[in-house]
Order: C-alpha cells, then sequence, then structure tokens
C-alpha cells in the first residue's frame, strides 16, 4: 500500500467515525424551493492525458464551484444546476489548462390520478463546455479526448389515455462542436441533429407494458475550415427506427424497458446507406434498500467524429451497483462502460481514407462519504482503453481522484 493509499483510507477511516448530518441547504416559501451552493476541491492522476497511443502523464488539481436548487409545487417539480471548474495540469497547463462551466435545468409536472388517467410532462435543457479529461460512463464523457461544448434540449409528453393505454410523443435537438485549436491533434468532427419520436402502449398486467415506438433523427455533421480533405460532403442525413418490447410502469422493486427492431440510415443523399436492428434497454433493481442495480443501453446513427463524410452506429451499454453503508453517509459505486462504433457509411473511405470500427471500454470506482452538512469527501478511480482497427487509435488510461466537498 503506498503513501497516497494510506492516506485516503485514514481519510476514510476518521470520516465514518464522525456524527453526520446531511446537507439542507437554504430553504424557501415553506420549503418549496431548496438551494445548495457548494465548493469542490479535488487532486487527480491522469496516466494519459492525450488519450492517445503513447500519451503523457500529468497531476491535475480541479476547484468547482456551483449551486443545486429544486423548486416543487404539488404536481411540478423544477431542478437545475450551475457550475464553474478550473484544471490546473503542474506539467502541460499551457495546452491542457482549461475552465468547463454550464448548467441544466429539468421541469417534470403530472396529472394522473388514482384512476391511472392524465398527463405526464418532462422538458430538459442542459448547456456545457467541456474540457479534456472524458470518460466514457460521466455525463459529459464521449470517450474521445477533445474541449468541446454542447447543448441538449429534450422534452416528451405522455397521455395515459385509460387504466391500461397509453400513447407519448417526445422531440430533442444536439449540437456538439469540438475546439480544434490546440494544434497537436487532427481535427474532430461535430455536429447537429434533431429527433422526434411517437409511441404507444397497453398494461398487460400490473408488471408489464406492451410498447410499440417509432422514431425519426436529421443530422448535420460540421466540417472543419482546416479539413484535410480538401472536399466538401452532403452530410445532411436522415434515420428512422422502429421498435417493439416489453417495459414496466410501476414495481415494487425492478423496473425495466426493453425495445428492439430495426433502423435505416440515409445518408448525405444515399438512400439505404445502412440499415439493421437497433435496442433501447434499461433497467433499475433495488435489491435491498441499501443496495442498488441499474443497467442502460442504446444503439443509434451519428456522424463520425473523427472522419468527415463518414456516419457511424453506435453500440453502447452501461451497468453498475451502487451501495449505502455507514448510516447512509457513504456511499460506494462501481460500474462498467462500454461503447462500439461501427463505421457503416464513408464517402471519405471510397476517395482512400480509412475506414475504422472502434470500442471504448470503462471500468469506474467510486466513493462518497459525507462527513456533516457542511463537508464530504470523495474519491474515484477509472481505467479506459480504446480498440481500433487503425492502431495508433488505441490507448489506456488510468485516472484517481481524491477530492473534498463543501456544501450547506
Amino acid at each position: 500500500m503506498n503513501k497516497k493509499t494510506i492516506a485516503l483510507s485514514s481519510v476514510l477511516a476518521l470520516s465514518a467515525a464522525a456524527v453526520a448530518d446531511k446537507p439542507t441547504g437554504f430553504r424557501f416559501f415553506d420549503n418549496h424551493l431548496t438551494i445548495k451552493p457548494y465548493v469542490s476541491l479535488s487532486y487527480t492522476y491522469d496516466s494519459n492525458v492525450d488519450t492517445a497511443k503513447h500519451g503523457s502523464d500529468d497531476n491535475i488539481f480541479l476547484v468547482q464551484p456551483g449551486v443545486d436548487f429544486e423548486w416543487k409545487g404539488e404536481r411540478w417539480r423544477l431542478t437545475g444546476t450551475l457550475f464553474y471548474s478550473y484544471n490546473y495540469y503542474c506539467e502541460y497547463n499551457d495546452s491542457n489548462g482549461e475552465h468547463s462551466y454550464g448548467e441544466a435545468l429539468k421541469y417534470q409536472w403530472s396529472s394522473v390520478g388514482e384512476d391511472g388517467r392524465g398527463w405526464n410532462l418532462l422538458l430538459s435543457e442542459r448547456y456545457r463546455l467541456v474540457s479534456q479529461s472524458d470518460s466514457l460512463t460521466s455525463d459529459e464523457g464521449r470517450g474521445i479526448w477533445r474541449d468541446r461544448e454542447q447543448l441538449n434540449i429534450a422534452g416528451a409528453l405522455e397521455r395515459r389515455i385509460t387504466a391500461r393505454w397509453h400513447a407519448d410523443l417526445s422531440g430533442q435537438y444536439d449540437w456538439l462542436d469540438y475546439k480544434n485549436d490546440t494544434g497537436k491533434y487532427a481535427p474532430l468532427y461535430g455536429w447537429s441533429s434533431y429527433s422526434a419520436g411517437l409511441g404507444t402502449g397497453y398494461v398487460l398486467s400490473k408488471w408489464t407494458d406492451l410498447l410499440l415506438q417509432a422514431g425519426y433523427s436529421h443530422y448535420l455533421q460540421k466540417q472543419s475550415e482546416n479539413d484535410v480533405t480538401g472536399r466538401h460532403y452532403d452530410t445532411d442525413s436522415q434515420s428512422y427506427t422502429v421498435q417493439a418490447g416489453l417495459g414496466t410502469h410501476a414495481t415494487e422493486r425492478i423496473t425495466y424497458r426493453v425495445l428492439m427492431g430495426m433502423s435505416w440510415l440515409d445518408y448525405g443523399g444515399v438512400s439505404d446507406a445502412d440499415h439493421g436492428w437497433t435496442y433501447s434497454v434499461s433497467g433499475n433493481w433495488r435489491i435491498t434498500r441499501n443496495l442498488q442495480w441499474s443497467a442502460i443501453g442504446s444503439s443509434y446513427y451519428r456522424p463520425s467524429e473523427r472522419t468527415v463524410g463518414s456516419a457511424v452506429k453506435a453500440h453502447t451499454f452501461s451497468t453498475g451497483l451502487s451501495y449505502l453503508t455507514l448510516g447512509d453517509h457513504m456511499n460506494l459505486t462501481a460500474d462498467i462502460g462500454y461503447r462500439h462504433d461501427e463505421n457503416v457509411f464513408s464517402d471519405y473511405y471510397v476517395s482512400g481514407g480509412l475506414d475504422t470500427d472502434e470500442d471504448y471500454l470503462d471500468f469506474r470506482l467510486g466513493a462518497t462519504y459525507t462527513i456533516n452538512r457542511w463537508v464530504s469527501v470523495f474519491a474515484h478511480a477509472i481505467y479506459s482503453t480504446e480498440l481500433s482497427d487503425k492502431r495508433e487509435y488505441e490507448y489506456d488510461r488510468y485516472r484517481g481522484t481524491i477530492g473534498l466537498r463543501l456544501h450547506y
């Protein structure tokens, strides 16, 4: 056991001995509005800050102030977060020292009564400018190293028509822009997309819904001003999806949703550029009051972020465990994330480029302990790897983080 491990173990042991209360935040309007400010301070060792086959390591210090809030009424709830962070790199701060900032909002409203009829509405919005430290299993991670800007807007409206029949309408807009001004790497390609979905379901029993979903997506790949191909590509593309499966509306311990079907891609004016099976799965099992298992996965089309004029079909799956202990003040987590990017169309390949498939895999462990309403400590360890047909893309990466969070 090295000195860093001993130090971390001592911090967690001291934390476990403390008498703790959880943060309550500032409360207003008869507790309908709760505001929780915080500041996180952390140290990270990164074995491969370049996410490259022969990358360099570095020690990174991060400071992140932010605020979370919740505002709720009888049938509705609005939650949100706002944060700013700065990463200081001991060796490569001139090129890698970047700030991140962002915000997110989520609004939920329901008029469903005891008879099972009514409406459910969900609206969400998220914006982030993200610095380099990618992780496939985190909210902002894509498994490819580069500063980037992201915007997501989504909404879903569900009608519980009867106690058994229900229908839903959904829509989403995504925008991704990579920052290609580092001068160290070839450009990555951002994109924008919007999608719409329509679904219906029938409650077969207390535990099971029969589900049918159809979806449409349209996206446009952004070409870099420094595009090495010297060509213009028509990346105005559409995809279509039809899925059927099973889900659950309410159970005691297990919730799940499993859909499978077919998808089609029309890329850049090429009709039926690709088609194949597709899936969308999610599940949650509260094994005990303190132990919970969850899983989520999907497949979808998107533009290639490495190669202009190309389309990728991504297959993703992640699963993990969460365990509360020490009077619910210690939260232990373990999860695995996997993504396979399959190149399904490449106009650039026809012109002499390289067509590659890639696999990303993350293993992740975490621990958070709430000492009292003002202080928490945390530790995370992540191993990431990429396998590719193009061997120079492959890399391994280890990241270890310890930190302190001040909150109210």
